[in-house]
């Protein structure tokens, strides 16, 4: 599946499900994808020169609009790609696929990351990575942030050649997973 409204609809088909994710530590973690987490996961808003994109920028309603025009076919795949920031969300947007995602599903994660052994980051929120290596073992990253008070999100979606995110934290291994559909049904079911 190619393109921009592909990507998004393939992405549709796991926003009613609940991620649920039991670690060999005995902690479980469970969130749930929104069809508004899409434009960020994928990178959109690093696509400074797209008056589609940065009129909503920063604004409330921003994913909604961005959705609006994904699904109208107003903003493409072919679109995004003239932006001079595309090659910074390149690698991001090829290897964010449903099967991608499912796949981070069988790795190791880490465990209440810890910005402070990083020298520069962004991921203020991150409380996990969920983190796989490509082919070419390079690095996809899944950010999840939140509490247990008030719930788990996904946070973002990147790429990264590098171990720079991995390197001294705390990793565990994921003993069992399950997507379950909005009614609490097992979707999807497997333990390692």
């Amino acid at each position: 599946m190619s393109g921009l409204k592909a990507k998004f609809e393939d992405f549709l088909k796991i926003t009613d499900c609940k991620m649920h994710y039991e670690f060999c530590n005995g902690f479980l973690l469970e969130f749930q994808f929104k069809k508004t987490n899409f434009p960020h996961m994928i990178g959109l808003h690093k696509l400074k020169d797209m008056t589609a994109i940065q009129t909503y920028a920063g604004k409330a309603g921003f994913a909604n609009q961005v959705l609006s025009k994904i699904k109208k076919g107003t903003l493409t795949e072919a679109d995004i790609k003239t932006s001079k920031y595309f090659p910074l969300i390149q690698k991001r947007y090829e290897e964010f696929t449903l099967d991608n995602l499912f796949s981070l599903s069988y790795t190791d994660v880490i465990i209440d990351f810890d910005i402070t052994k990083l020298e520069k980051s962004k991921l203020t929120k991150t409380k996990f990575i969920l983190f796989e290596k490509n082919d070419k073992q390079e690095n996809r990253h899944l950010c999840v942030a939140g509490n247990e008070k008030d719930g788990f999100y996904p946070e973002t979606f990147f790429y990264e050649p590098s171990d720079y995110y991995l390197k001294n934290q705390v990793q565990e291994k994921t003993k069992k997973f399950q997507i379950l559909n909005s009614d609490g049904s097992v979707y999807f079911e497997d333990e390692f």
